[in-house]
């Protein structure tokens, strides 16, 4: 955490692609063409980290830093925001409460989960008076790039969700988190919807990320997202989650949960469920119309393009970097050495 150890990103790459938990190489594609239409790219300093309490003790002036936070579940203000350039988060900075229609015991957890985040916030983290923080997208995790998208129509997995269900038990597993009991839901609705049905589902429950990752039932993952018509990604620990990016990248449908009002989620064609009970319908409509398949297919296509892959992100970044007040070469005497780099 936070500047004990720092390199190049193009290092990075090779020796240590997953310690900040996003995928590098996707950031690095980012990076790469940030270079291309920034102006002044040169005079900025860009850091990846984790930490929001402190930047790399190397960096001694910070005026034209520009960080990225991957990571940070709770939402806080970092305490080096008024010290830097900007700051991009993801997830993003503002926290939003999304309860299920008609479902108590999951709303109540939401809303205890909510509190906690803001509590977490308090009393260092909670204010941002920089105006300077702004949230990007997560991109993919561990996926390699697609050569090729087969038409929806060809795949042969109708609907699949890979990912943990285990948590934190809290007094023996009787309290449950808002991601539990929303993935326990959905696994049920899908594994009573499914009986007798002609439909190939696939369903398989890994361990607590980042773990999962490590285990068998992950090496065919890109295999079976760049095969599946519909993408079922229910909420994690937060609302945003890599998973809801990579069915947006590999041509599926997405079926979500209600996700946080940022830039990129605005033209989002996830298809958004209020409570994971409204999932039967919902896979019966789309498995029965081919035509409205393949519509949707070519929405998510056009969104990750648009909204969520490195050149649109970089553009993002690249305007909103334009538009704040100009900090660099401030004193033509202390001008930093520009480094793209990685603080693990």
């Amino acid at each position: 955490m936070g500047g004990e150890a720092t390199e190049e990103i193009s290092a990075v790459v090779q020796s240590l692609p997953y310690a900040l938990e996003c995928n590098v190489n996707y950031f690095a594609e980012v990076m790469e063409q940030v270079k291309s239409s920034l102006p002044k790219f040169d005079e900025y300093t860009f850091v990846f980290t984790r930490s929001v309490t402190e930047l790399p003790a190397k960096f001694d002036h910070t005026a034209n830093v520009v960080v990225f936070i991957m990571g940070d579940e709770w939402a806080r203000v970092p305490s080096y925001a008024n010290r830097v350039h900007a700051v991009f988060k993801a997830p993003g900075q503002h926290m939003k409460l999304a309860r299920h229609k008609g479902w108590p015991r999951f709303n109540l957890m939401t809303t205890v989960q909510y509190i906690r985040q803001h509590l977490k916030r308090f009393p260092h983290h909670h204010k941002d008076t920089s105006g300077h923080i702004f949230a990007i997208p997560y991109g993919y995790y561990r996926l390699p790039k697609r050569d090729t998208v087969t038409p929806i129509n060809n795949r042969s997995i109708d609907a699949s969700f890979t990912g943990s269900i285990d948590h934190k038990k809290v007094l023996g597993g009787l309290v449950k988190t808002a991601k539990v009991l929303s993935r326990e839901r959905m696994v049920s609705v899908v594994n009573q919807w499914k009986q007798n049905k002609a439909f190939n589902i696939d369903v398989k429950l890994s361990s607590y990320f980042p773990k999962a990752a490590d285990k068998p039932e992950h090496d065919d993952y890109p295999e079976i997202l760049m095969d599946t018509k519909i993408c079922l990604s229910p909420r994690g620990t937060h609302l945003e989650t890599y998973r809801l990016c990579e069915g947006m990248y590999y041509g599926c449908v997405v079926i979500s949960e209600e996700q946080p009002d940022h830039w990129f989620a605005n033209e989002s064609p996830a298809i958004i469920v209020k409570n994971w009970n409204e999932l039967p319908s919902l896979l019966d409509d789309l498995l029965n119309n081919p035509e409205k398949l393949a519509k949707h297919q070519q929405a998510s296509l056009d969104y990750w393009e648009h909204s969520l892959s490195p050149k649109a992100v970089a553009k993002y970044l690249t305007n909103t970097l334009g538009t704040l007040t100009p900090q660099l070469a401030a004193n033509d005497n202390e001008k930093p050495e520009h480094t793209t780099k990685v603080a693990v």
